[in-house]
Formats: structure tokens, sequence, C-alpha cells
């Protein structure tokens, strides 16, 4: 069997946030720090934790079936590193009181950490072995979240704080009051618009439609449904409006942000090039003319 070589250390690449798991066991309360913690459902909550094998936070969970999930602040750095940098086989890291302010949960035995994030109180439903490390997976029986605290972010071992958001990048496009309304009336109030359309050009013309109730011109665009095939969908459009047209097989994505006065309307259009396939008569428009058709 062939096997690949991994880049030395391309594993400690990967960007995460701490959790601190507590648990209860026969020698009072235990808390350990976690970078594999993620939420896997919905409905019902449930949360995993990857926890190595023979910590004394596998053996409590394994004999109480249940523990706690505190996903650190930024504020916290101190306590997941005594967290991750201690054994409770050597010391008992909640009694450092100047580090973890306990809470007593709700639902079940295991304290909480003041502080936090999110606070979860888990029922182990589930247990694992993967790899070198234990999957425990817990339902969710209460949680709270605190809007006040930022997550801290764990990356090549060193603590960061989470940034000023990024707004995906996007074309912005100046139009008038008509387009504007055309296409936020297609979006029916949906937070982006997704359509999906063809160009057909000839020199510095390109094919334009005359849209129904109104004298907005634009090229043959449909919106598809969620989860149906976009391309089906537009040849049927393209077929129910008699343009007999050849599609590309490889399409590009257009995001724009359509500007008018202080409103916005964010459009993800799948666009393919095409060709007249018959020699019919076609409404071709300067490209010059429209700010929209200009970037197509």
């Amino acid at each position: 069997m062939m096997t690949r070589k991994l880049p030395g250390k391309a594993e400690r690449y990967f960007t995460t946030g701490i959790s601190m798991i507590t648990s209860q066991g026969p020698h009072g309360s235990n808390v350990m720090a976690a970078e594999w913690v993620m939420q896997i459902s919905y409905n019902p909550i449930l949360i995993a934790a990857f926890i190595h094998k023979g910590s004394q936070t596998l053996k409590n969970i394994e004999k109480t079936k249940e523990f706690g999930v505190n996903v650190a602040s930024e504020k916290q750095t101190s306590q997941v590193s005594v967290a991750g940098g201690y054994s409770g086989s050597e010391i008992d890291k909640m009694q450092i009181k100047n580090l973890f302010n306990i809470i007593k949960s709700k639902k079940i035995n295991a304290p909480s950490i003041s502080g936090c994030t999110i606070n979860a109180e888990c029922i182990l439903v589930k247990k694992e072995k993967i790899g070198d490390h234990v999957m425990l997976v817990g339902k969710v029986v209460r949680m709270q979240h605190d809007e006040s605290q930022s997550p801290l972010i764990y990356h090549r071992n060193r603590y960061f704080q989470i940034g000023p958001a990024i707004e995906p990048q996007r074309e912005e496009i100046l139009v008038d009051k008509e387009t504007f309304e055309f296409f936020s009336n297609l979006a029916q109030k949906r937070f982006v618009l997704k359509c999906i359309g063809i160009t057909v050009k000839s020199k510095n013309k390109i094919l334009v439609i005359k849209q129904p109730n109104s004298s907005i011109q634009t090229i043959p665009l449909c919106i598809p449904s969620p989860g149906k095939n976009h391309v089906r969908h537009l040849e049927r459009f393209l077929k129910n409006i008699k343009l007999d047209l050849k599609l590309d097989s490889e399409p590009i994505m257009k995001r724009l942000v359509l500007k008018y006065e202080k409103n916005f309307q964010r459009i993800n259009m799948i666009l393919y090039n095409g060709k007249i396939k018959s020699e019919k008569e076609h409404s071709l428009k300067s490209v010059s003319l429209d700010p929209i058709l200009s970037i197509l």
C-alpha cells in the first residue's frame, strides 16, 4: 500500500477555538482545555469533543455520563493555559480561585465556568475511539451565551482575538431607481438575489430582452429554484421565451452590489457565454448604455 508523506507540522496550521471541558469525578471537579470541540446537530443540539486517551476528564465522563462545554473568551488565556497545561492528577485546578470563577450548573453535576462566551451542559450520548483521540458526543440539556464576550482563537500554539468583520468582495454598481426596484422586487427581501443568465455578445453589443411590466432591458436571466439544477432551469427558461441559444460549458460568477442612494441589493449571478444558434431577429443593445451590462 502506498503512503503519502505529509509536510512537517502542516496539521498545526488549522485554526480553532478553545473550550474548557468540565467534569465531576470521585476526587472532585476537573477542567481541561480542548481545541477540537464543535456543534454537530441543531435538533437535538449535539456537541462533539475530542479528548486524548487516559485523561482524568475522560475517566470522569465515562463514569458520570455528563460534562460541561465552556467556550473560552479572549479574556481567558490564563485559564485555558492552566486547564491545558496541568493534569487533574497533578493538581486540583478548579481550586485555583484567582483563575477559575466557578458557577453551579443547573442540569448536571459538573460545574460551569463564568466569563465564557458559551456554557453548555451536556449528557453523554455517544463515545467512540477515532485515531488517537476519543470522541464524546453530548446532548445539550441547557445552554447559555454571553454576547458581551468574544471567543478566543487558537492558531499555531498562540492565542488571537477576532478582528473586524470582512465583507465578501463584490463589485459595486450605481443604478437608477427603476433598475434598483426591478432587482429588489426580484429578490423579494432576500439578503442575496441568486440569478443565472446568459450573455451573447457581438462586437460592442449584447443580447437583451425586455422585462414584463417594465421598461427595463436585461440579458436573459432567471431565478432558479433552490436545490434544482441551474443549467436545466436556464435552458427551460430560454425555451419558454423562444430564444434558441447555445450555452458554453464553463460559467463565471459575478458578485454584485447594486446601490441606489442609501439602498443596497446584493446579487450573485452565474453567467454563461452563449451563441445564437438560429438566424432569427434578436435584440442587441450597445454595452456602453447600461452600467450593469457593461461589466457582464
